[in-house]
């Protein structure tokens, strides 16, 4: 390892750690999800998907400036690192690295209100005005806190390089901001998380696929743990004489944070991909049955028995009985099958591949008129059909 890096220890370890591996889970599920939008979903969603790729564009630079700012010593101690020649580039790094996570966030966030927006229509107005508020109150907060953090020192460049010692008198007006920005993130998260069950829970599908759909949707609450945890960091990164070290916490959290609520806006909708692989999964294993039960591995048993039992007489009447008994219960195990297959297949496939179907279930009944009844010759009572909402789901 080249004499750069000699100071990369502590913490540092860590942050790329963490970094790298959230980023390539990140990664293959933006991949799926922009698979499932192109080859099976296609039409809804568009604007969930773009926002969504926004977040990661902005996501992989942030990996890049982390990993880059823990080998030149950020996460070591500042008694090892007070002599690092690199150490003002890393904090540089931290800082340029803190704007791009913080819009990030905010793009993911855009994303998950977006496919929630698709799922719900046009009903639910007041939710829609309160995802508008909260959503848009994170890109406001995002936004100033881009000049508060070049202001805090004067001149400009000791943010990042010490030796400049200069007058960093706004650092605590930054972290009373960040306090403020990490509450209301968490509140955001929340809603997203929390919104979709209120949806759900008055959807006509069964009781297994309603608590599947709650916990793809509201995976925010992890978000909203990241962002917590984060905002804590600040009160023991004021009061810490450590700082090059007590930062590696914060960096951690700030980017799970952005990696958690883009990997939580992209599980749900990889359903229509899920449900399609079950879907194929299941056809194969009902194939499967069909084939062992009456392929030429089951002719040829039945005909080695016929064979072996025909010699006795009334035994191969015997082994008839058998075989059609074998036969009756191959023919049941696979019906068995295709029905365990079929099962509240009316249900879910209200769970389309574009969004979630909404339902009108309607009972028809019809009230004899004219003295004419349901014997009448033309098949109807002789009534005008009457319909009766039995329920309307929003």
């Amino acid at each position: 390892m080249s004499s750069r890096f000699q100071y990369y220890g502590g913490l540092g370890p860590a942050i790329a750690g963490v970094s790298c591996t959230l980023f390539c889970i990140g990664t293959i599920l933006v991949s799926l999800r922009i698979y499932t939008h192109f080859t099976i979903v296609k039409r809804s969603g568009g604007w969930a998907l773009i926002w969504a790729c926004v977040a990661y564009a902005l996501g992989v630079p942030s990996v890049i400036l982390y990993v880059m700012a823990a080998l030149d010593g950020l996460g070591n101690h500042l008694s090892i690192v007070a002599t690092d020649p690199y150490l003002a580039d890393s904090l540089l790094y931290e800082w340029i690295a803190a704007c791009t996570i913080s819009f990030s966030v905010g793009f993911a966030k855009l994303s998950a209100m977006c496919y929630i927006l698709d799922v719900q229509r046009r009903t639910h107005g007041y939710g829609r005005w309160a995802l508008f508020v909260f959503v848009g109150g994170n890109f406001i907060c995002y936004i100033v806190t881009v000049p508060l953090i070049f202001t805090q020192c004067n001149p400009t460049a000791g943010l990042w390089n010490m030796a400049l010692g200069a007058d960093c008198s706004g650092i605590n007006r930054g972290i009373i901001w960040a306090e403020i920005t990490g509450a209301w993130g968490a509140a955001t998260d929340l809603l997203l998380a929390l919104y979709p069950v209120f949806i759900i829970y008055n959807l006509q599908i069964q009781l297994r696929l309603k608590i599947i759909l709650c916990f793809l949707m509201g995976l925010g609450v992890f978000t909203a743990i990241c962002s917590l945890v984060k905002t804590a960091q600040f009160n023991r990164l004021e009061i810490s004489p450590d700082a090059t070290y007590e930062i590696a916490p914060l960096m951690i959290w700030g980017m799970t944070e952005m990696w958690v609520v883009l990997i939580a806006s992209s599980v749900a909708p990889l359903w229509p991909l899920l449900r399609l692989s079950a879907s194929r999964l299941t056809q194969h294993h009902r194939s499967t049955d069909h084939s062992l039960f009456s392929g030429p591995v089951f002719s040829s048993a039945a005909a080695a028995a016929r064979r072996k039992f025909t010699t006795h007489g009334s035994s191969s009447r015997d082994d008839d009985d058998d075989d059609h008994r074998l036969r009756g219960s191959a023919t049941a195990h696979g019906d068995a099958f295709r029905k365990l297959g079929s099962r509240n297949t009316s249900q879910e496939a209200m769970v389309t591949a574009d969004g979630i179907k909404m339902t009108h279930d309607i009972t028809v009944s019809h009230e004899p008129v004219g003295g004419r009844d349901a014997d009448s010759p033309d098949g109807f009572g002789g009534g005008h059909g009457k319909a009766v909402y039995a329920g309307d789901m929003a």
